[in-house]
């Protein structure tokens, strides 16, 4: 990718109201992160998108890029499927930014078919017995692989080849059909804190990557978190991933750099927000270290 690439973001607030990881109601928490983090993007890139739903569509159409509604069936379990639906609608290379994402400094996203944040930890962990389990039912999924070894963090996902990223679309659909024909059955390995859906979008892209052959483009290198950090630090980006974003420091200081950086779109989505009644719950006074 040589010229300025798209960058979209995708936004459903079902889970978030719905107490995912059991933390209850998150939409306000969730829009003041998802505008800092277009705005900060906005800062280095011009053609950007967020595709929203129609509740956080509420508080974020005023934002300076374009903002389009999208028709996301309400999904608890696979909570990522709005980024799903907008990829599948560029007809452009571009690069996916997830809304929990900060970029401080202009990045250069330079790749050939596809990028991905990271290779991702914590496989035995987070993925094995998943892939143990949808190994009973991906015996004719021929880019399926019963015990991959390692995946990829999708926090960043860029496809300039997009004939790859219908092969990926495809295989998406291919493992959440699998998902919900035996999602009762599944239902042991969630109450363990097992999520789908990182296996349905970031194992099963790496299968599909490994069964091509294709090597992807890297975003942060390294082996581990702490590498990881090192080379994040040195480009100004962070990702807040996990239950981590919504930390009540994190919660405080992010509210506080969207006050104090972006002072009229805050007051936009702030007002938004207390039309709706979903009235702040602090006030923006503290600068705690986002990580």
């Amino acid at each position: 990718m040589k010229s300025a690439p798209r960058i979209i973001f995708s936004l459903d607030v079902h889970p978030l109201i719905n107490n995912r990881w059991y933390m209850g109601n998150r939409l306000k928490e969730t829009i003041y992160m998802t505008a800092l983090s277009v705005l900060y993007a906005h800062m280095w890139y011009r053609d950007i998108e967020l595709y929203v739903d129609d509740l956080a569509y509420q508080f974020l159409y005023m934002l300076p890029c374009r903002v389009t509604r999208l028709d996301v069936k309400p999904d608890k379990d696979i909570w990522m499927k709005s980024k799903i639906e907008c990829i599948e609608q560029q007809t452009q290379p571009f690069v996916h930014l997830d809304t929990d994402v900060f970029i401080k400094r202009k990045i250069d996203f330079d790749f050939d078919k596809v990028l991905l944040e990271r290779q991702e930890g914590g496989y035995r962990i987070h993925y094995k017995r998943q892939v143990d389990f949808f190994n009973h039912y991906t015996q004719d999924i021929k880019h399926w692989h019963p015990d991959l070894g390692h995946t990829f963090s999708c926090g960043v996902l860029g496809f300039n080849d997009l004939h790859l990223r219908n092969k990926f679309i495809e295989a998406f659909y291919q493992l959440e059909r699998i998902y919900n024909l035996q999602k009762e059955d599944f239902a042991k390995l969630k109450k363990t804190g097992q999520e789908p859906c990182i296996l349905i979008e970031q194992y099963n892209l790496a299968c599909l990557l490994h069964h091509y052959g294709i090597k992807p483009e890297i975003l942060l290198k390294g082996r581990n978190i702490k590498e990881h950090g090192k080379y994040a630090e040195q480009m100004g980006y962070s990702h807040l991933f996990g239950i981590k974003k919504y930390r009540e420091n994190i919660v405080k200081e992010i509210e506080y750099r969207l006050f104090k950086i972006f002072p009229y779109w805050y007051a936009q989505v702030k007002l938004a927000l207390e039309n709706a009644g979903v009235m702040a719950q602090h006030n923006p006074l503290s600068k705690n270290q986002v990580a």
